[in-house]
């Protein structure tokens, strides 16, 4: 059991990392698929905008610009501050940002200046009306220049926080149910408990909802502040989609087949103790028969020298033999506990016969 937890431990802390991987890349690709951004267009403007588009700085009797024109006043607006996640709303965040807006010429209207977009910047109404019928500068194209990029990144910042908690929601639908799963696999398979479950479960979940909602943020600021890329991700919302909702069914079935793998690996590895176990013991069986046919030909040697000896007549000689056997015995480890043969004292020692 030792034995499988430590090597089912190495396994699954391979298994979940790669469960991560999968639910964070599953939590990009639904946030992603779910995020809406369009930028008004003509026809989604209420009346009294579009009038703005189409006659705003333009003196009574002049003629209205062109539909061509119109469009191209409606460009001259930050991106990202006549964005939202439908036509109406876009319509109203379009009349928000034109509501202290005038149509101030480049070259003024008195001198000259033509009604054409070319000639024309949004800008607050008391800048345009404290220059009076002066030119605007060079400094000024420039300043009302970098006020558009800094109004375009504010807004598309404003429209990432916005959709930022659609993308955490997004985010912890797509991971929390399959780190579930996972982790009370893992606790069936007795490699983690209930506890360490379900804060794992739970480091995964706010794993996927930052994924998720970082995801939505970055992509509805990238996309509010640049159109081309809303309409792109317009396009491509079906396929992220499809990829998102094939990688969550790739990823259930994969946490049921690395479950069945973990488990067919663990089963096999008590097979493999048994038998190592029963090696083990055969090896030992081995050693200390090796060992008693050692000790049985060592005895028999002995055995053999004892038998042997030269053998001397009368008394003395059956002493002699006598105290060189039992200092044979005592070599061998031999005591009087082990032999009432063998005596408790030293043998009496007699005199060689004449």
């Amino acid at each position: 059991m030792l034995w499988y937890e430590a090597k089912k431990r190495n396994t699954s802390q391979y298994i979940c990392l790669s469960m991560s991987n999968e639910q964070e890349r599953n939590s990009a690709f639904n946030a992603a698929a779910n995020i809406n951004v369009q930028h008004a267009q003509l026809q989604d403007l209420s009346l009294s905008a579009a009038r703005r588009l189409y006659k705003g700085g333009i003196r009574p009797g002049d003629p209205i610009r062109t539909r061509m024109q119109a469009q191209e006043m409606l460009d001259k607006i930050p991106p990202s501050q006549r964005a939202a996640i439908n036509g109406k709303s876009t319509d109203i965040n379009t009349q928000k940002y034109l509501s202290d807006k005038h149509a101030s010429h480049i070259k003024p209207h008195s001198k000259g200046g033509s009604n054409d977009p070319k000639n024309i910047e949004w800008e607050k109404a008391k800048d345009n009306l404290a220059r009076g019928d002066k030119p605007m500068t060079s400094q000024e194209q420039m300043r009302l220049n970098a006020k558009g990029h800094f109004d375009n990144l504010t807004g598309a910042v404003k429209a990432g926080v916005k959709a930022a908690p659609l993308g955490v929601a997004i985010g912890v639908a797509t991971t929390a149910p399959f780190s579930l799963l996972t982790n009370a696999l893992r606790v069936v398979r007795g490699e983690i408990s209930a506890q360490e479950a379900a804060i794992e479960t739970l480091k995964d979940t706010v794993k996927g909802g930052t994924v998720g909602g970082v995801t939505a943020f970055v992509t509805t600021t990238v996309a509010a502040a640049c159109p081309p890329i809303a309409i792109a991700l317009t396009a491509a919302a079906p396929v992220l989609a499809v990829v998102g909702t094939a990688g969550m069914v790739y990823e259930f079935f994969k946490i049921l087949d690395d479950h069945k793998q973990t488990v067919k690996i663990y089963y096999e590895s008590l097979t493999q103790q048994e038998l190592e176990k029963l090696q083990a013991i055969e090896n030992e069986l081995i050693y200390e028969h090796q060992k008693n046919l050692e000790f049985l030909a060592e005895s028999e040697a002995i055995n053999q020298e004892i038998t042997n000896r030269p053998i001397a007549p009368g008394i003395e000689g059956a002493m002699q033999r006598l105290r060189e056997s039992v200092a044979i015995a005592q070599f061998l480890g031999l005591a009087s506990t082990d032999s009432k043969l063998l005596p408790d004292s030293q043998l009496l020692y007699l005199p060689p016969h004449s």
